[in-house]
């Protein structure tokens, strides 16, 4: 991965071609779409906006050729291309100008937040044209050799795709804070320095952040609003980070890295576990639990 990155900031044709390759690639493995929005937000964070602005037009011309080609829709190219970088554009440009990982996280919860302000005005029937697509895909199955009536398959069908629709702006922005993450990390690698990790320890979205996701939750649950919903998701997933901060300082200082793994893995398993750390991300503006931690150790080491 390094050696990839390093590629990349040889020159802006090295920069231009390592993102498009994987662009390209992207098309047909679509989780490279992390590791070329990592090389996009990498160019910006050393090389400036300018950069990879120029990176980012070879590229999309590249996809979109590539996609034309394939599928005889250039169009999906483009859209790929905007969808997978644009927001990582924003974070990056955000987090050089700043160089806080917190204020940047702040900065693009409100942003996702807008998105879904939006999401909701100009697509409020999207989970209705996402149940109709899957029913459309199981239409040619026969349900009832498994014991399951129909109405029992729409309602789960609707549930899920409600589900998923609230969820979906809050997954994305997860993704390329994550993404993001990943060019920091790439940048304070190849500088050899600890920089990155510092900054994750650190993260601390504020007292006035976590009092608004504390009275979004109280009110979206009374008035049981799918928007609201979607925008306590976004916060939720934001605060996800502070919570993982702090794990991670925990883990750093008791030398316990198989909780660690053991988190992570337990969060791909049971949502609540997700939401937990989330809270305990809310929570800590207040308790400061890192600042208890150095003064246990503190302590301990006297």
């Amino acid at each position: 991965m390094l050696a990839i990155a390093r590629y990349a900031l040889k020159s802006p044709f090295h920069a231009s071609t390592i993102v498009g390759f994987l662009a390209i690639l992207s098309l047909f493995v679509p989780l490279v779409s992390i590791l070329s929005g990592a090389i996009v937000g990498l160019i910006i964070l050393t090389q400036g906006l300018l950069s990879g602005a120029r990176a980012l037009l070879i590229s999309v011309v590249g996809i979109t050729v590539v996609s034309y080609l394939v599928t005889q829709s250039p169009e999906l190219g483009i859209t790929i291309g905007l969808v997978q970088w644009i927001p990582i554009v924003v974070l990056a440009e955000i987090l050089r100008r700043t160089r806080s990982m917190s204020f940047t996280l702040v900065s693009g919860m409100v942003i996702a937040m807008f998105v879904v302000l939006a999401q909701y005005i100009f697509w409020p029937d999207i989970d209705k044209l996402w149940a109709e697509y899957l029913q459309l895909m199981f239409q040619g199955v026969d349900m009832g050799q498994q014991g399951l009536e129909m109405d029992q398959i729409q309602g789960g069908m609707q549930d899920l795709v409600h589900w998923m629709v609230m969820v979906l702006v809050a997954v994305m922005y997860s993704t390329f804070i994550g993404t993001l993450m990943a060019s920091r990390w790439f940048q304070a690698r190849l500088a050899g320095s600890e920089g990155f990790r510092d900054e994750f320890y650190t993260i601390k979205l504020g007292r006035g952040a976590a009092i608004a996701t504390i009275l979004l939750a109280v009110i979206s649950f009374m008035l049981n609003q799918d928007m609201l919903i979607a925008m306590l998701m976004v916060m939720l997933a934001t605060f996800l980070y502070q919570g993982l901060a702090i794990v991670h300082n925990w883990s750093k200082r008791s030398k316990r890295k198989g909780w660690l793994v053991l988190l992570y893995v337990m969060m791909v398993i049971f949502p609540q576990v997700v939401a937990a750390t989330a809270f305990l991300g809310v929570i800590d503006n207040w308790t400061d639990f890192r600042a208890r931690l150095r003064a246990k150790n503190g302590n301990q080491s006297e």
